[in-house]
């Protein structure tokens, strides 16, 4: 860069300079103005305030009646509010289901089956964790090794499409085969529950699914096997310990076993489903078989009706009949219509299932309770008919007196207001004193 261009440069940085310092001493002066008028009007308004609220205390402090009549206003307002506002309560309902599916909730292993005596049909679906153990004397048609078998016979159904079916040789006569118990962790869920009476038997359907992030232990399913013979049936199956040439795996194994271990224990880690049936005739009580107080969470009394396409599945309720209660407040369920929380369209929180029930000619008995702001009723999830909701008053007081209550408050705010305004008119008309 040439002399001349510096000096010009710098004669033009000196004729500049002048003109940047007085524009700022403008910027400064002009923001100085505006937060001076914003600090007077803020002052200005701020004293205004300061005023009115001593004049008014001077008012109310002459006037007691008046400040007295505000506290009324006030406590009343307060009360009516709280029988207004929703709070959280317990409720209770006893409904009679054709299907219902939960999740286990509780922190330690739960007995839901007890004590199915006399089974005539046992079927179980899907994988089995452990290797099973069948002793004793074999016959069969299809698998004529088996019949010289001495040693125990072990199997593995470790495909989804596996299957177990166990039922007495004689179906005429009564059958030794019990169910022991079933056992349920935490997070298992039972889907697609259901009773039906047919054929003189009493028939039990459901779904077992363990969730296998929360643990790695699986629901167990004992079963006695009795000391008569029994049919045993297997489908999707491997066999150790024999020459299966002659056997062929795509059709299923049957046989019969006279057995020696009358203990057959089964680990049922993923997706089961459970089919059995017992006679009607049956000396043991079918209302003794489920276990009370099963913690649950995701509790529903519905059904899809699938079509084949998703968007076109439509889901059914599966309730019969039923009462439900809260806050002193009953309604009934008629058949058909869906219980709901505190949205249309969400499930109720119903945090245990109490009792479990065969109706024989209706379906099951539930016994339910939870906690919830509002049970919503009717057809349509999305269109609630019916509703029930608790306030916070109803904690306290029996629901009677927050009715009555509420009534009393509303009509004593509404004189509380009147006398307030009249006797602000009244004040406004009397002429000032000089």
């Amino acid at each position: 860069m040439d002399k001349k261009t510096m000096a010009r440069r710098q004669k033009t940085r000196q004729k500049l300079t002048p003109f940047f310092s007085w524009a700022m001493r403008g910027i400064w002066q002009a923001l100085t103005t505006i937060v001076a008028w914003v600090v007077s009007v803020v002052r200005v308004i701020l004293t205004l305030i300061i005023q009115k609220v001593n004049h008014l205390i001077n008012y109310l402090v002459q006037r007691k009646l008046v400040l007295f009549v505000l506290f009324l206003f006030l406590a009343f307002g307060l009360l009516g509010l709280a029988a207004i506002i929703p709070r959280t309560h317990i409720f209770e309902g006893n409904l009679i289901v054709e299907e219902l599916s939960f999740t286990y909730s509780g922190s330690q292993n739960k007995l839901f089956l007890d004590s199915m005596r006399g089974i005539h049909h046992l079927e179980i679906d899907g994988v089995i964790n452990n290797e099973l153990t069948f002793t004793g004397e074999f016959k069969s048609t299809s698998f004529t090794e088996l019949n010289q078998l001495k040693k125990p016979l072990k199997i593995r159904l470790q495909n989804r499409n596996s299957k177990l079916i166990i039922e007495p040789v004689d179906t005429k006569n009564s059958s030794d085969i019990d169910l022991t118990e079933l056992r349920l962790l935490p997070d298992t869920k039972v889907s697609g529950f259901t009773y039906n009476l047919s054929q003189k038997q009493h028939r039990l359907d459901f779904d077992l699914q363990h969730n296998p992030t929360s643990q790695t232990q699986p629901n167990e399913l004992k079963i006695y096997l009795g000391e008569k013979p029994i049919k045993v049936i297997l489908e999707n199956y491997d066999i150790s310990g024999l020459n299966q040439n002659k056997l062929d795996k795509q059709q299923p194994l049957e046989f019969l076993l006279t057995p020696n271990k009358k203990e057959l224990n089964l680990e049922l880690k993923q997706k089961n489903s459970i089919y059995l049936s017992l006679d009607e005739s049956n000396k043991n009580d079918p209302n003794l078989w489920f276990q009370e107080k099963i913690d649950t969470k995701d509790v529903h009394f519905q059904r899809l009706d699938r079509t084949g396409d998703i968007s076109d599945d439509v889901t059914i309720s599966t309730i019969v009949e039923g009462k439900i209660r809260m806050v002193e407040q009953e309604r009934e369920i008629k058949a058909n219509q869906f219980l709901m929380g505190d949205e249309p369209n969400t499930p109720l929180n119903i945090e245990r299932i109490r009792h479990l029930q065969i109706v024989p000619k209706k379906g099951l008995e539930v016994r339910i309770s939870g906690r919830t702001k509002q049970i919503q009723i009717g057809l349509d999830k999305d269109f609630p008919v019916s509703r029930i909701q608790g306030s916070w008053l109803d904690g306290f007081l029996p629901r009677d007196a927050i009715v009555a209550l509420f009534s009393f408050s509303a009509a004593t705010i509404t004189y509380l207001l009147g006398f307030l305004i009249e006797n602000a008119s009244k004040s406004d008309s009397n002429p000032k004193s000089p």
